[in-house]
């Protein structure tokens, strides 16, 4: 007899939390073909291979039946041994399928979720089965053992095979994706698998390389390519993997039987990391070894032998890349390709309709992008536009489409894709204030005079109380210290940032500086008597871009210790967005929110941050 496997009977086990090491991120939106009413997420574990489902919109565990809010869905077991990267998602008439990356075996995993709708508009999840227990009598002795009871667990059991060996003085349970079993099955007593994959009760006596044989299946598939799967993209109609090989390449899928459709053949020498996709159906590759961001146009969407391959030389090898479209504030619109470069700690933009660099701060001789300040693990673009925390000059709040940015170091930041520029706090780039600035590192900067009386002042905007004028583009001017030294024998003043380094350009008197990139610009008054050899200003400016650390359970705006802690080792960030509000019509206020989902590998849970709130306001464990 088959049966569910009851929860009484794994109540002792060491199963773990909701998340182990997410690792990959996926959503569907509200629509007809989802079985749900609201839009879910799916996560991937790099330690457990499951894949848990999200309610997005309401901040918990996925429910899948309405009529029992309190349960929550089962999450899809893939097998405890694999390590689940990529992941991307696909709904049609009331069905789910998932697919998933699997490092360690080197595979693609297809797991269907969401089978049909049944009556109520009840989502049917796939049901776990069992085979009848085979018995292999290793030396023919004519020992007849029997297993009875057994039992499969949906959220647990995957589609493996098992073997259930004695070895002369106990029994041994070993499932092909869950491992060798630490709990052994006794003689008599019921058995249950370390993580509840599979239970049953063994009986009867047997000799050294007995065992028994069952197969557990839950319709999970396993694909074997020419190659290392290395990342997953989507149109929603088809599946994109791309392949690490000796003959490297992007390969097409059809996400519900899993028949090859094609391939894109990318050069001999690349080495394909990760994928975005535009709206025109353009796929643009990563390449982890090379300098170089390759770039597929196909002639009929999705049609691999329509398909050219275009290589674009860049900074350095690519961490990741995110395509994002809109329109600038004359109205132009714009295509941007936005790329981690590995080791620079930025990112820099490149403009897909040109077919050229983007250069967010023309001062500058370099084109680059903006500096991020961390290794950064992943970029992901909004949906739709984000409404600006930062007023404009008008008083009135922008709408841009932007991308956001983790980092290794724990923050997420955002870059406003009409200029490049990262996203700034509500006062944004600033240096000393002498209206707003008491603190020991934001003090007003006051002359240091080492020499002979001199009366030199570093002047401030009697409006505003800014001492220093910071670069119209936030995070062109990073967090660091300036020294500013006067030096005789050029009658000027040597500037100096801690990480900007000596600038070319002197400072002198009377006359508004303007640091080398850009950054920084101020001005000296003199006085009477004048500045002498080593007289100096010293100031801290900060960069003031928005950017989150750590879930703000309470939203008061500050870490709580013993509540909130700082977020460890963010994964590849996703963007989605949900509409919230009243839905009857008239005059009822539908709120579109744009979103970002955050995996936390290191920590074991999973962020939401609200992007244009301006807070991460929840957070799943």
């Amino acid at each position: 007899m088959i049966a569910l496997l009851a929860l009484a009977c794994v109540d002792d086990l060491a199963i773990p939390l909701h998340f182990d090491g997410p690792a990959g991120a996926a959503w569907l939106p509200e629509s007809a073909d989802l079985p749900f009413e609201r839009a879910v997420g799916f996560v991937s574990n790099s330690r457990s291979g499951k894949i848990v489902p999200l309610d997005l919109v309401e901040g918990r565990l996925l429910t899948d039946d309405a009529s029992a809010s309190f349960l929550r869905a089962s999450s899809i077991a893939t097998g405890n041994d694999r390590q689940l990267r990529d992941i991307a998602a696909f709904a049609s008439a009331g069905q789910v399928m998932l697919w998933a990356v699997d490092v360690t075996g080197a595979v693609l995993v297809q797991a269907p979720y969401i089978v049909a709708v049944g009556e109520d508009n009840v989502p049917e999840e796939v049901e776990p089965t069992a085979s009848e227990p085979l018995f292999v009598d290793a030396d023919g002795s004519g020992d007849a053992p029997t297993i009875t009871d057994v039992a499969v667990r949906a959220g647990f059991t995957t589609t493996e095979d098992w073997s259930i060996e004695y070895d002369g003085t106990r029994w041994w349970a070993k499932g092909s994706l869950s491992g060798q079993q630490v709990g052994h099955p006794v003689s008599g007593e019921t058995y249950t698998s370390d993580l509840g994959e599979l239970g049953f009760v063994l009986e009867g006596d047997a000799t050294v390389g007995d065992r028994f044989e069952i197969h557990t299946d839950t319709q999970v598939a396993e694909w074997t390519l020419a190659g290392r799967p290395t990342a997953l993209a989507d149109d929603g109609s088809h599946l994109f993997v791309a392949v690490d090989s000796a003959d490297p390449l992007v390969g097409i899928i059809d996400p519900w039987t899993g028949a090859w459709l094609g391939s894109v053949a990318l050069p001999a020498d690349a080495s394909p990391w990760r994928m975005t996709l535009s709206a025109s159906g353009e796929i643009f590759v990563t390449d982890a070894r090379s300098p170089a961001l390759y770039r597929i146009t196909f002639t009929t969407p999705a049609d691999a032998t329509t398909a050219s391959v275009a290589t674009i030389p860049t900074a350095a090898p690519l961490l990741d890349a995110a395509w994002q479209t809109g329109t600038l504030t004359d109205g132009t619109l714009f295509e941007r390709v936005f790329v981690a470069p590995v080791g620079l700690q930025r990112v820099d933009v490149y403009d897909a309709l040109n077919g050229t660099w983007f250069d967010p701060n023309p001062l500058d001789a370099e084109v680059a992008g903006i500096r991020i300040s961390s290794p950064i693990s992943g970029l992901a673009a909004s949906v739709d536009v984000v409404r600006l925390q930062q007023p404009t000059s008008w008083g009135a709040y922008a709408e841009v489409p932007a991308l956001t940015v983790s980092t290794q170091d724990g923050f997420v930041f955002v870059l406003d894709a009409t200029t490049g520029c990262a996203v700034s706090t509500f006062r944004g780039p600033h240096g000393p204030n002498e209206i707003l600035d008491s603190s020991e590192s934001f003090q007003y900067a006051l002359l240091n005079d080492v020499g002979p009386d001199s009366d030199v002042i570093l002047a401030y905007d009697e409006a505003t109380g800014e001492q220093i004028a910071m670069s119209d583009c936030p995070g062109l001017a990073p967090t660091e210290l300036w020294t500013v030294t006067y030096d005789s024998p050029t009658v000027s003043w040597v500037v100096e940032g801690t990480i900007s380094g000596p600038q070319t350009a002197r400072a002198h008197e009377d006359q508004r500086y303007l640091s080398d990139t850009g950054a920084i610009s101020f001005l000296l008054v003199s006085g009477t008597p004048p500045a002498t050899d080593g007289d100096n200003f010293s100031f801290i400016v900060d960069r003031g871009v928005l950017g989150w650390s750590y879930t703000d359970r309470n939203e008061d705006g500050a870490l709580t210790p013993g509540l909130e802690v700082y977020w460890e080792a963010p994964a590849r960030p996703l963007g989605f967005q949900f509409l919230s509000g009243p839905t009857g019509g008239g005059w009822d206020d539908l709120d579109r929110k744009e979103m970002t989902l955050l995996p936390l590998e290191n920590a074991d849970e999973v962020a939401r941050i609200h992007v244009d709130g301006g807070k991460a306001d929840v957070s799943w464990e």
